[in-house]
């Protein structure tokens, strides 16, 4: 979840003869951000600190024990917060839409505009609309943030007044911790840098000094960082945090038979949404881009839901979910973008799907190479008994 957006060059399929484009309904996770809260970075800080003043680290642990020191003020109080590059990220990915999409923005254009109310993902949303009203002058646009929206924003947030929260059955449970005690040996890890693991433990717990030292190294930071510590952990350290993570993510957000699919299920919601506006700004020709922008927890349960790639993957083998269903394919930034097409000489409108702007496969027949009537594609996501 802390992979950066990859910019891949990418061509796009034309059209059938006849179409352009004319409509997009966007939405997206905010862009490259610090860890998700102070306390990750306080935490880590805390636990060497002490440790140095207890005499508990080893010769490695001394040195880390530095390194972090001298790696700290630059992430001091900016948890959760968005950085330079996140906001980068959303310039480039909205210059690239009114490149490749140069018809949505002739003449006057109009946007309707939606943020969950965190600083992060306004700052993202900002960022892209100053992108686009650079380049295209005509263009205006409504902006909206608020609890509010995000049944329609992020349904699983923890903000949203009508939240279900999503349950993880016991059996799930158990196979995610066995999961956890086959890959990780936090014991292992954390004896190279602390000369005495039951004060750690008893202290912080190795797991949790492992998974936050994990987090504070990010690619996501501004610049060259002074230290991203990748190197104190071994490959298998690095796989074996990444694939329970992605397990997790897996059981909560995908579709797991050992959860019923209920995680991914509530966000047809704003799948639902994207349908019914662009149906009625088609009809009314009003408003020409509808963008919102949220976060990965909205994205990845949504793409599941969707069957888009091979986020429809139904795994039984826990062991096998990270060949069907990967979070890194979630990174900073992530969107999916669906892009609208008329043609004068027949009223059936047509559908491309761009997700971090490649284009991408849904379980329903295309009418052409990566396009899909939009007709059959609102029945079919009608027909599932989510909405």
């Amino acid at each position: 979840e802390y992979y950066m957006y990859p910019f891949d060059e990418v061509r796009i399929t034309p059209a059938p003869k006849g179409y352009k484009p004319v409509y997009i309904s966007h939405i997206g996770r905010h862009g490259a951000r610090y860890a998700l809260g102070d306390g990750v970075y306080e935490a880590v800080r805390k636990v060497l600190s002490d440790a140095h003043a207890a005499g508990k680290l080893t010769e490695a642990g001394e040195d880390l024990f530095v390194r972090y020191e001298r790696f700290y003020p630059s992430v001091a109080n900016r948890g959760g917060d968005l950085t330079k590059e996140g906001q980068k990220q959303l310039r480039l990915i909205a210059s690239t839409m009114h490149r490749e999409f140069p018809e949505v923005f002739k003449g006057k254009t109009r946007a309707d505009v939606l943020s969950t109310a965190v600083p992060r993902v306004m700052l993202s949303m900002m960022s892209f609309l100053d992108e686009l009203k650079g380049l295209d002058g005509d263009l205006t646009y409504s902006v909206d943030a608020g609890r509010t929206y995000l049944p329609v924003l992020e349904p699983d947030g923890g903000q949203n007044p009508f939240r279900v929260k999503t349950l993880i059955p016991a059996d799930a449970k158990a196979s995610s911790v066995a999961m956890h005690a086959a890959l990780i040996d936090s014991k292992a890890f954390c004896s190279r840098y602390f000369n005495d693991i039951d004060y750690l433990e008893s202290t912080s717990g190795t797991w949790k000094f492992e998974s936050d030292l994990r987090t504070v190294g990010l690619q996501c930071l501004d610049g060259e960082p002074s230290d991203d510590f990748s190197d104190i952990f071994t490959f298998d350290e690095l796989f074996g945090i990444w694939e329970v993570r992605n397990y997790n993510g897996y059981l909560y957000m995908g579709r797991s038979p050992l959860t019923d699919n209920s995680g991914c299920t509530k966000n047809a919601a704003i799948l639902e949404n994207m349908i019914e506006e662009a149906d009625s700004d088609l009809a009314s020709g009003g408003i020409q881009l509808r963008l919102r922008f949220s976060h990965d927890t909205a994205i990845l349960p949504l793409v599941s839901y969707m069957r888009l790639d091979n986020f429809g993957a139904v795994v039984d083998d826990p062991k096998e979910v990270r060949n069907y269903w990967r979070s890194d394919k979630v990174p900073m930034a992530a969107n999916l973008q669906l892009i609208f097409y008329r043609s004068k000489r027949t009223p059936e409108i047509l559908v491309k799907v761009l997700y971090n702007g490649h284009e991408a496969s849904l379980p329903i027949p295309q009418v052409a190479p990566s396009f899909y009537s939009w007709t059959a594609f609102k029945d079919y996501y009608r027909n599932q008994n989510n909405f």
